[in-house]
């Protein structure tokens, strides 16, 4: 079992012997194994010769290391195309959708009215043929079936379309003839054509009144994406990627190769994918003929309407299950290979509802389900669709018997993401019940534009990668002390898949219906009252509830509380008391007969919001509900109220910002684990479950009866400091580096003080065009920058992608020649020294660095960094003309922000150091105060602490009476290098030392 797993991004060309000292960072890292996913920007080709090449090493590095090596199972993104190969090779496998074109007409015959209908662009009454008749033409594709509704009455109207051309292109005088030889004597003539041909309507109604046409039309909806519902499609899949695998690694099977990821594959449609045999799988599915019924997922016509469209997607769920989850999921398990990833927006239930039906369910057949929750935005009460997207999968874990739920964490968080912000959004994945981080990502290289793709890279471009194994371990131990034994749970909430479904139609915001902020909304308000929850489907529901009731085997005179205190049960995964319905509109019919059979036997049902109705039960899927209403098993509250909500099982938790403190209950081996998350940004100090807990802001703690598993953090001093260590620090700065992101581009020939002055500029930080035109050549570009004492180990740092054609780079007119391949920041970096280049003196000195392109492709594109033992400052609120003295900061009298030092742009490690007397021997705690990012503490040269996170505090036991050599190295997060982000930086204290209580 791993919990921790980096996406090793392959997006470059892929170098063996760095492949091989990647993978030794990695291992070194903390981490348990890699995904060797293949993504944008590789140019080792997919599935070549030299990518199997490239994975036979990754297969040799993780025997070597101890690693395990999972499969990505498409190239880049989405899986189940094969990157496109599965529709190129057979068209007929592409994704189809459902088309629907529905207009309304008011019509009267010609000479009794002449009714115009202002929802139409003409009269209805303009001459047509026949006399009088109503025309529509149908949305692109193959017709399925035309409908008119009037009065409540569909009646098919397919005998009367046909395909016709009506929209005409310009017209206009063509003068040459259609062979090229006889364009010399072409004679002048008028032209016109029309090339789109599509099905129409002409019908004439038989009486007057008002008609509603429907046409259905079906056709390909990508060019990319086979269709899932379709088995031979998803085979061919398998066939193109998974044997490939099989062909070239099959024997590392279950040794060093143990799983592959499927990642957010998606039907390639909008709204209602289709697929040949639909229709068929449909009746099979409901006894009835769902052609005869199409305009009833176009429009909300009557009692039946939400009972098709429910029973639509129940077909398309079964499909799409059986035919890519189960189906690969087979393939995997046959082969001896785990089956993990994620479907395409767990958070996003009105998309999920169309595009993955009852997503929850679908993951019954994975080992590991995993949700995708990007983005920096997690755990705030705005961002609350992300606790609903995470329960989701650790609620399928629960659910289905998987004993871990994952993520596919950390993704496009951004550069000015710290080690204490990547703790802070793990700690969140842990408290919403995941045990298993897909850590995104690891970029073999940063090189062009990749570095913008999904940035930040978490690997060795990333300035605080040398202190990330303090992270990981941290993840690691939770997550692993987290998995096994029991979920603690006492609440259900009903997956709202099939009330969302039932709104689902053209014309509305389908993609986001009302009713889903509501239902985060609810997320919100249970964690927040510390109402732990899983989510629960209505298949899952209807056969864990049996026809005595809740799976419990319960006794007479024993009630449902007694029954969960007493864990007397048989298959329910978890002891739920309360089953929530979240502003749910409608209910399957077996859904609420378990929720019927639930409640019979003592179980508390709730509805908020809304009172549903009853879909899906046998006859009324074709007709009008018929008969009495049944009584309700249910208590309704208009909305959940914090009485309703502290009314429901949960941890006690008091004390001032409780509402920002989430927990997570475990049971392992009779121990109690309770998880406590606290999002806020002050800490928490009050109680939960009884114990006295302090909280860091953005931290965690575990607590537990057994110590061993007991992870807190050291709390605030209980006395006054015994010394302020505030000042008088030695420093040590390595070099400084300096984005030269400015330029000025010069015509040839034109000097460079003429550009500055009048010539076109862009700022490659901010990613701008170049404004030099299309075809001109060669163009040169111009930095300047001011320049006071000496750098005698200035250099330039570039990348292989930063300028493109044929070049020349000069500084102060001095040719730079001499580049050297080395390891900077990136692997595809290149160096070379220019002090000798460097016009300085004891005032400032203008220095230009020019750059001159030629060829095809020509182009300064990403940013040249100038390294070295040097200060900087911007003296103009736009960064484009920096000013650098010579030296560097060596003795801080007083703590300061790097930007203020000297270094606005600088991310790496520097080393504070001091001296530290104690008068007598003894335990002490060393209090860093505010550190920004990462903090190292050493004493006399020994390590003592890592200190990632709040609070920057460590205990310094058994101290020996005298002087002492103190040394902090703070480390920041690569944004103020990378993106001139100018965020505070440095050990900026108060450090203060206190005795130990």
């Amino acid at each position: 079992m791993s919990s921790l797993i980096v996406q090793y991004f392959l997006n470059h060309r892929l170098d063996h012997d760095e492949l091989r000292r990647q993978m030794r960072e990695i291992a070194q890292a903390g981490y348990e194994g890699v995904y060797a996913h293949a993504r944008a920007g590789l140019l080792t080709p997919y599935f070549s010769e030299g990518w199997w090449a490239a994975l036979r090493v990754l297969v040799e590095c993780c025997r070597e290391l101890g690693l395990r090596l999972w499969i990505w199972d498409d190239d880049y993104f989405p899986s189940g195309p094969a990157g496109g190969r599965v529709v190129w090779s057979d068209p007929s496998l592409a994704a189809r959708e459902l088309r629907f074109k529905v207009e309304t007409v008011k019509w009267s015959p010609r000479g009794v009215g002449g009714v115009t209908d202002p929802e139409r662009s003409r009269s209805v009454t303009a001459p047509t043929t026949p006399l009088n008749a109503i025309e529509v033409d149908f949305e692109a594709g193959m017709l399925v079936r035309a409908y008119v509704i009037h009065e409540g009455a569909i009646t098919d109207i397919t005998r009367f379309c046909g395909t016709r051309k009506q929209q005409w292109g310009p017209r206009y005088v063509l003068h040459r003839a259609y062979s090229p030889d006889i364009n010399r004597v072409g004679h002048p003539h008028w032209r016109t054509a029309n090339s789109v041909n599509r099905f129409a309507v002409v019908w004439t109604p038989p009486e007057p009144g008002t008609y509603t046409l429907v046409g259905v039309t079906t056709g390909v909806s990508s060019e990319t994406h086979p269709d899932l519902m379709r088995p031979e499609g998803i085979a061919r899949f398998l066939e193109l990627t998974h044997e490939e695998y099989a062909r070239e690694l099959g024997e590392e099977f279950g040794k060093a190769i143990v799983g592959s990821f499927t990642d957010e594959p998606s039907p390639g449609a909008w709204l209602f994918p289709w697929s040949d045999g639909m229709a068929e799988e449909f009746r099979r599915d409901h006894g009835y003929d769902l052609l005869d019924h199409l305009p009833h997922l176009a429009l909300d016509l009557d009692e039946r309407t939400p009972t098709v469209r429910h029973h639509y997607r129940q077909t398309q769920h079964r499909l799409v299950k059986a035919n890519y989850v189960d189906q690969v999921g087979a393939w995997l398990h046959e082969h001896g290979l785990q089956h993990v990833g994620h479907l395409t927006r767990t958070e996003w239930l009105s998309l999920a509802s169309v595009w993955w039906p009852n997503e929850l369910r679908c993951y019954q057949g994975m080992d590991i389900p995993m949700a995708d929750p990007l983005g920096a935005g997690c755990a705030w009460p705005e961002a609350a669709a992300y606790h609903t997207g995470l329960k989701v999968v650790s609620s399928a874990a629960h659910l289905f018997g998987k004993p871990q739920a994952g993520a596919d964490c950390f993704a496009v968080i951004g550069d000015e993401t710290s080690l204490r912000d990547l703790k802070f959004l793990a700690d969140y994945h842990l408290a919403m019940g995941i045990n298993h981080f897909a850590v995104h990502g690891w970029s073999y290289s940063l090189d062009g534009p990749r570095k913008d793709e999904v940035p930040p890279s978490l690997g060795y471009q990333h300035s605080e990668y040398a202190q990330m194994r303090v992270l990981w371990d941290h993840v690691r131990q939770t997550a692993e002390r987290l998995t096994g034994g029991e979920h603690v749970c006492r609440i259900a909430v009903l997956y709202p898949s099939t009330s969302l479904a039932c709104q689902a139609r053209p014309g509305v915001d389908w993609m986001h219906l009302p009713d889903e902020t509501l239902i985060h909304n609810l997320s919100e308000q249970l964690l927040s009252h510390h109402r732990d929850f899983d989510l629960i489907d209505e298949v899952t529901l209807a056969e864990m509830v049996d026809d005595e009731g809740w799976d419990f085997d319960l006794v007479d005179g024993v009630t449902l509380a007694e029954v969960v205190d007493a864990k007397d049960r048989l298959n329910a995964p978890e002891p739920y008391e309360t089953i929530i319905l979240p502003y749910l509109r409608y209910v399957d019919a077996e859904a609420w007969a378990a929720l019927e059979r639930f409640a019979s036997t003592g179980g508390r049902v709730i509805a908020v919001g809304y009172e549903p109705k009853i879909v899906g039960a046998p006859p009324r899927c074709a007709r009008p509900e018929e008969g009495a209403p049944r009584a309700r098993p249910y208590a309704f509250w208009p909305e959940a109220t914090p009485e309703l909500v502290l009314s429901l099982p949960g941890v006690d938790v008091t004390g001032e910002g409780a509402a920002n403190v989430f927990v997570l209950q475990r049971r392992r081996e009779g121990r109690r684990l309770i998880f406590a998350f606290n999002r806020a940004t002050a800490p928490f100090a009050g109680s939960i479950a009884g114990e006295d807990v302090w909280i860091a802001p953005r931290s965690s703690v575990l607590l537990s009866d057994d110590p061993a598993l007991a992870a807190k953090a050291l709390p605030p001093p209980a006395t006054d400091p015994l010394a302020d260590l505030s000042s008088d620090w030695a420093v040590s700065f390595p070099a400084n580096h300096l984005p030269l992101n400015f330029w000025h581009v010069l015509r040839p020939g034109q000097p460079p003080s003429a550009s500055f002055t009048s010539g076109a500029t862009y700022d490659l930080m901010q990613r701008q065009a170049d404004p030099a035109p299309e075809g001109e050549e060669p163009v040169i570009y111009a930095c300047r920058f001011m320049l006071t004492g000496d750098v005698p180990d200035a250099r330039l740092v570039i990348e292989d992608s930063t300028v493109s054609g044929e070049w020349t780079l000069r500084v102060n007119g001095h040719a730079i020649t001499e580049w050297r391949r080395e390891r900077v920041t990136d692997c595809c970096n290149l160096v070379a020294d220019v002090a000798g280049a460097l016009r300085t003196g004891s005032a400032p000195t203008l220095n230009v660095v020019e750059i001159t392109t030629s060829g095809s492709g020509r182009g300064l594109h990403e940013v040249p960094y100038l390294y070295g033992s040097f200060r900087a400052e911007y003296r103009y609120a736009h960064l484009s003309f920096p000013f650098l003295e010579g030296g560097s900061v060596t003795a801080l009298p007083v703590l300061q922000p790097w930007p203020a030092l000297g270094y606005p742009t600088f991310s790496d490690t520097v080393a504070y150091e001091r001296d530290l007397t104690v008068a007598e021997g003894g335990g002490f705690v060393l209090d860093l105060g505010r550190v920004e990012d990462v903090a190292e503490v050493e004493l006399d040269g020994i390590p003592v602490a890592t200190l990632a996170w709040e609070p920057y505090r460590c205990a310094l036991a058994g101290l020996t009476a005298g002087t002492h050599r103190l040394t902090v190295r703070v480390t920041n997060a690569p944004a103020n290098r990378n993106r001139a982000a100018m965020q505070p930086a440095g050990l900026l204290g108060p450090v203060r030392l206190h005795a130990s209580s």
